[in-house]
C-alpha cells in the first residue's frame, strides 16, 4: 500500500504505480515486445509507452491505446506504432471511432508534433516531478 500523502499528489512514480495496479501488473509480467532486437531499446520503449499514457493522461481502453499508438507513430515514426493506431482504430466501436476522429485524433496529431521527443525524455529523474511539470516541460497539454 502507499503512503496517504502519495496519492494527495499527482507525482509521476505515484501516477505510474496507480497505472500498473489498474492493470493489475508489472513491468516485467507483461507480454513480451516484437521487433526490438536491442534490449535497451526494448526496455525504453516499454517504459516510454506506459509514462506516454501517463502524461497524455489516456486510459489503457482500446480508444486510450489507440490515441497513444498515434502519438508514438508520429513521434517515433515505428512501423509498429503506425500500423497499431491504424489497425487499432478500425477496431474502434462507432462510437468509439467518431470520437476518436473528431475529438482525439486532431488533439494528438498537434501533440505529437509540438512534444518533445519522449523517447529521450529522462523519466527516471522525474520520479517525484508533479505530473502538471512534467506534462509543461515536454509540451502537452491534456485533453479535456
Amino acid at each position: 500500500m502507499l503512503p496517504k500523502e502519495w496519492a494527495t499528489v499527482k507525482k509521476i512514480n505515484f501516477e505510474h504505480f496507480s497505472f500498473l495496479e489498474r492493470l493489475n501488473t508489472s513491468p516485467d509480467a507483461r507480454p513480451t515486445v516484437k521487433y526490438i532486437d536491442n534490449l535497451e531499446h526494448f526496455f525504453r520503449y516499454r517504459e516510454t509507452h506506459d509514462f506516454t499514457h501517463i502524461a497524455l493522461e489516456q486510459k489503457t481502453n482500446m480508444l486510450g491505446e489507440v490515441t497513444v499508438k498515434y502519438f508514438e507513430g508520429i513521434q517515433y515514426g515505428l512501423p509498429m506504432c503506425v500500423s497499431g493506431g491504424i489497425f487499432g482504430g478500425a477496431r474502434l466501436l462507432t462510437k468509439n471511432r467518431s470520437e476518436f476522429l473528431h475529438k482525439n485524433l486532431p488533439w494528438v496529431v498537434e501533440q505529437a508534433k509540438t512534444a518533445r521527443f519522449f523517447m529521450a525524455f529522462d523519466w527516471e529523474n522525474h520520479f517525484e516531478s508533479q505530473l502538471s511539470d512534467v506534462q509543461k516541460e515536454l509540451n502537452v497539454v491534456p485533453l479535456i
